[in-house]
């Protein structure tokens, strides 16, 4: 008993579904179950960690700065280009149909015959006159035999997956940026005002010399030793004061403003909430970080182009359909066939891509896994940062206060004649330095807790 002509065709589209694209890559290991340098925590962090500071100032600079930032918008215009690839790409999934249409115009000349055509195609029609239409409908369906249609639309939507991560990770990396520099101005400005403080104490006591000098109780090099001071706290007012000015620029140019246009909120220094930090345990960071996430889609495109190297080895099929119609006859011509294309010989072409396809996995598994450890050392480094920073800022903040103190015992007992003035001088020096390094020392931590937010990949997702 013979085969029905379209009883290949059947066994063919049950082929259909096929898959050539290899299996998941293994997950990275072996993982952690805690860190060694703080408690985990059940609880994930909170959505708009920025909040965690208590400051309004800097909620409305980061708010502002994810709406308005350019390159935040260039990654979302990235995202629909993959978003219409993936349709470019899905499309093969779906049938073809186009449509055709052509108008002959023939008019008899003495014994010849002139055709005039106005469409597409050439028709004869003998020695008769008039205008003549033709029409056709054509359906094409290529049958996904071996899966690589389906496989190239995968690698399409893991690449679009993979540029939606891009613009989360970038979101963090924004939002990290204006809290840091928004910490970094308000820390300026304490910085400035310690300044002017220590910059009024010491005219006043310049003022006190000169008095002095004139009375002939004191020395011209004492005097002239704390014109070298004030002069100093005058240098160092002028430098934080440029510092503060690169800072509100940075802040503008993360914001999507002209610089000459945009005058930030300062957050008030002392007011800003030092936030606790918990992690989750480790494996949770392979979920969390949009850096981790995007290698991984990354991989899986790599996996679904592998699929559909190999798919290519195989025969391809395309089903056809197509009628015509005129209107010289009630007649209509219908056609139904199938083209088999199998590839015998390019070349080592196809093996090629193959190899090539899987070698690119094997590099992107490997960039992966190395991407976990990373992240594995960014977050303990940002616990260890977190607990020494804590330490030393309590530290300097104790150094500072007994600086504040040995200055004001020194100043009294210098007003009483009991010490020199090169005692109070160095007094001096060391309660400036003391309360400049408490400042920075806070900072430090504040550093540290944006370190771990970023390390631990954050939670604001889009």
């Amino acid at each position: 008993m013979r085969n029905s002509p379209n009883s290949w065709l059947l066994a063919a589209l049950l082929l259909a579904g096929c898959s050539l694209a290899p299996e998941p890559a293994p997950p990275p290991g072996p993982i952690p179950e805690t860190w060694a340098q703080a408690e985990t925590s059940t609880t994930p962090l909170p959505a708009a960690w920025w909040r965690t500071f208590g400051s309004p100032d800097i909620d409305a600079l980061v708010e502002g700065a994810l709406a308005a930032n350019r390159d935040l918008a260039a990654a979302l215009a990235r995202i629909e280009q993959a978003r219409a690839g993936v349709r470019i790409v899905g499309a093969g999934l779906w049938p073809r149909i186009d449509a055709a249409g052509t108008a002959t115009d023939t008019r008899q000349s003495g014994s010849g015959t002139l055709t005039a055509i106005t469409g597409p195609g050439t028709t004869r029609i003998g020695s008769d006159s008039g205008t003549s239409y033709h029409g056709q409908l054509q359906v094409a369906y290529e049958v996904d035999l071996f899966g690589r249609v389906r496989a190239g639309r995968d690698a399409a939507r893991d690449r679009l997956s993979a540029s939606a991560f891009d613009h989360q990770a970038l979101r963090l990396i924004t939002a990290a940026e204006v809290v840091q520099t928004a910490l970094e101005l308000a820390a300026t400005e304490r910085r400035l005002e310690l300044a002017a403080a220590n910059l009024d104490n010491a005219r006043a006591l310049l003022a006190l010399l000169d008095a002095r000098l004139a009375a002939g109780r004191s020395a011209a090099l004492e005097r002239d030793q704390q014109r070298g001071a004030v002069a100093g706290l005058e240098a160092e007012i002028a430098t934080l004061g440029e510092s503060r000015a690169q800072q509100r620029h940075r802040l503008a140019v993360l914001s999507g403003a002209p610089s000459p246009d945009f005058t930030p909120p300062v957050p008030q220094w002392a007011q800003l909430r030092l936030p606790e930090v918990r992690p989750m345990v480790p494996a949770a960071l392979l979920s969390q970080r949009p850096d981790l996430r995007r290698a991984e889609a990354e991989l899986a495109a790599a996996g679904a182009d592998l699929g559909a190297a190999r798919a290519a080895l195989y025969p391809s099929l395309e089903i056809s359909w197509d009628r015509a119609w005129t209107d010289r006859s009630s007649a209509t011509l219908t056609n139904l066939g199938a083209s088999l294309l199998a590839p015998i010989f390019r070349g080592g072409a196809l093996r090629g891509e193959v190899a090539r396809s899987a070698a690119q996995r094997r590099e992107l598994a490997a960039t992966y896994h190395q991407a976990v450890l990373t992240a594995f050392g960014e977050v303990s480094d940002a616990l260890a940062a977190q607990r020494q920073s804590a330490l030393r800022g309590a530290a300097l903040d104790r150094a500072a206060a007994a600086a504040r103190d040995a200055y004001a015992s020194a100043r009294a007992r210098f007003d009483a004649g009991a010490v020199d003035y090169q005692i109070l001088l160095d007094v001096q020096r060391s309660q400036i330095q003391a309360e400049d390094a408490a400042a920075n020392g806070r900072l430090d931590r504040f550093t540290a807790v944006i370190s771990l937010y970023r390390a631990l990949g954050g939670s604001d997702l889009p």
